[in-house]
């Protein structure tokens, strides 16, 4: 009996003997695999520039190039000690303390995610940031973050601090093509990196969450909000004292003028460069990138668009517009961001807005989706939720009128009689199946526009109903190569998506179609068979017309960045639906940019090129 235990042990620890060694053996070749590929360190340092790169059109012009902009290699010592310290303080406050990986901040970051529900915080290092910035392949998976987190030991064993801090400072993007603190430097504020003031520093560091949304171009309330926080974080690492973090905060009125004078293309390829690291990675090597924008069309929304606001819009308290166009396999045609890029880099065709009724267009999918018909009849008479009261604009109820009716009058309490009947969630989860991802409040006043979302998104949706129920997603780029020809990424066609029904697109069609026929949104009728909606937010703080003639999509938006109200007479059946129409004109060959747009053209005797419009747009759409 005590041999057969004896027996039994000795197995057992072989056993576990085996299973560790074979497993260590395992891990190691599985290490080995998966770093097998690891970047290239050598003359790291001395790698500050960064690809030329150069947007072109659908047919091959240049609409913007980048490469003016990564400007000169620096170091940490070349500049105020106040610029990397900024960095460190709202980028990686211990990153004089960590070796590259950070564990204490990952699991701090675990337990307020978990808390929160949501990633509300991220636990990588400036030197992880910097590992995750020299791979070649933007793909994200397990291969990634452990070469990523092996890299950045690496690099804190090759390189003194203050060497990955130089590295990291000359490579990271800052937006508006801006790559590197030098290339911010001038881009922002005109001058070079060692130039830059204690404020100029914290406004470039807070940048660096998130480019787009804390650029003092883009929006200067969160700007001004980010640079505060860095100035107070500088002050709690001890970098600075309180006087000069006050004295920083004399500058926060200072007016920022951008030096370099830009053209209005760089609305798109500003939107393109926030995403162009999910395609390829931007490193040494020069890229030409092919996009899907039509330059004709977007000489012709620039104009008009200038031509509606200089002439209408300012007139009515109204300060900024926006327009995007897409084709039916979701490639972006044109985009307008706003009046002038050189004097507000805020892209309102990103911007979370609200839509006021154009948001209908869910509710009513999902209540033809839920069986009703157009012609079944909905009380518009008055009704009350709780404390809340919708009205009607300019608008007599009559008792019970038709859903088509109802869609084409835009009348508010019919809305919420069928947002009531096929539920809030039900509403809601059909704009996330046509690509809404903003957050919807579940209430009522969110099947009247109450929830925000962006034009992009709205444009695209509503694309779906013109795609024949196919989901429209948008994209802009074509194919990203080398200046020698090697192709890194050319756009894929996929599979087509059905998220809405032949019979209910054919019905939510002929609603569509009798808002431009005799409804809100007569204003934007072309002689081409149409199909629009109008929105306006309360108080008339947004006025937006989205419409589709197949095969384009157009949406366009009026309002002020500071939510401020326009005039009150101001409505998305005006200047909206005439921009929109005038647009759609243009793209038919029924007018030119030269002409006078804002007045009527809807008796013109020329008839449009419609077939040799769709030809010119099937033959030069990407395949997705």
């Amino acid at each position: 009996m005590a041999r057969k235990k004896i027996f039994r042990r000795k197995k057992l620890r072989n056993f576990v003997l085996s299973t560790v060694i074979f497993s260590s053996l395992f891990l190691f070749f599985l290490f080995l695999f998966l770093i097998r590929d690891m970047p290239d360190l050598d003359n790291l340092e001395s790698k500050g520039r960064r690809a030329s790169i150069i947007f072109e059109s659908y047919d091959g012009k240049n609409i913007a190039t980048y490469g003016d902009l990564f400007k000169e290699v620096v170091t940490v010592d070349g500049l105020p000690k106040y610029v990397s310290d900024a960095v460190v303080a709202i980028e990686d406050h211990r990153f004089y303390k960590h070796g590259g990986v950070d564990f204490l901040g990952i699991l701090r970051a675990m337990v307020k995610n978990l808390i929160s529900g949501r990633i509300v915080q991220g636990g990588s290092t400036l030197t992880q940031q910097l590992a995750k910035n020299l791979f070649l392949s933007p793909n994200r998976s397990i291969k990634r973050k452990v070469q990523e987190l092996v890299l950045a030991i690496w690099l804190e064993k090759k390189f003194t601090k203050k060497q990955i801090l130089s590295i990291y400072l000359n490579r990271v993007y800052f937006g508006s093509g801006a790559y590197g603190i030098d290339a911010a430097a001038y881009r922002f504020f005109g001058k070079r990196a060692k130039q830059l003031s204690l404020f100029e520093a914290a406004k470039l560091a807070g940048i660096l969450k998130s480019p787009t949304k804390y650029s003092p171009f883009y929006n200067k309330k969160l700007s001004n909000q980010r640079t505060v926080l860095v100035l107070s974080c500088m002050k709690e690492e001890k970098f600075i004292s309180s006087e000069a973090e006050q004295e920083a905060l004399q500058e926060i009125e200072k007016p920022h003028v951008m030096p370099v004078s830009m053209n209005e293309n760089r609305y798109f390829t500003d939107w393109i460069m926030e995403h162009l690291e999910e395609f390829v990675q931007v490193d040494d090597e020069d890229l030409i990138i092919r996009t899907t924008l039509d330059s004709n069309l977007q000489k012709n929304a620039i104009y008009i668009i200038r031509k509606a606001l200089n002439e209408e819009g300012f007139k009515n308290n109204a300060n900024q517009m926006a327009l995007v166009a897409i084709d039916k396999i979701g490639a972006v045609r044109a985009m307008v961001g706003g009046h002038t890029y050189s004097e507000s880099q805020f892209n309102r065709a990103l911007a979370t807005r609200s839509f006021g009724s154009a948001f209908k267009y869910f509710v009513y999918l999902a209540a033809l989706e839920n069986g009703m018909d157009i012609y079944d009849m909905v009380s518009d008479m008055p009704l009350r939720i709780g404390n809340w009261s919708p009205k009607n604009y300019k608008y007599k109820s009559v008792g019970q009128i038709t859903m088509l009716q109802a869609f084409a009058q835009s009348v508010n309490t019919c809305s919420i009689r069928l947002a009531q009947k096929v539920g809030m969630p039900a509403v809601i989860q059909k704009a996330r199946d046509l690509g809404i991802t903003s957050e919807l409040n579940n209430n009522f006043a969110t099947a009247l526009g109450g929830s925000g979302t962006n034009l992009l998104e709205m444009t695209a949706a509503y694309g779906t109903t013109m795609n024949n129920g196919e989901k429209i997603t948008p994209f802009g780029i074509i194919s990203i190569k080398t200046q020698g020809g090697r192709v890194l990424y050319k756009a894929k066609k996929t599979q087509a998506e059905k998220i809405i029904s032949d019979k209910v697109c054919e019905k939510m069609k002929i609603m569509l179609k009798e808002i431009v026929e005799s409804g809100t949104g007569k204003r934007a009728k072309i002689p081409v068979t149409c199909y629009g909606k109008t929105g306006t937010s309360n108080d008339s703080r947004d006025a937006s017309f989205i419409g589709f003639s197949s095969p384009l999509v157009t949406g366009v938006w009026i309002g002020n960045d500071d939510n401020s109200p326009m005039n009150k007479s101001m409505t998305g059946g005006k200047i909206p639906a005439t921009v929109w129409k005038h647009f759609m004109m243009s793209a038919f060959g029924l007018e030119s940019p030269s002409d006078e747009v804002l007045i009527d053209h809807s008796k013109s005797r020329r008839k449009p090129r419609l077939k040799s419009f769709i030809k010119n747009l099937s033959n030069k759409s990407p395949t997705k």
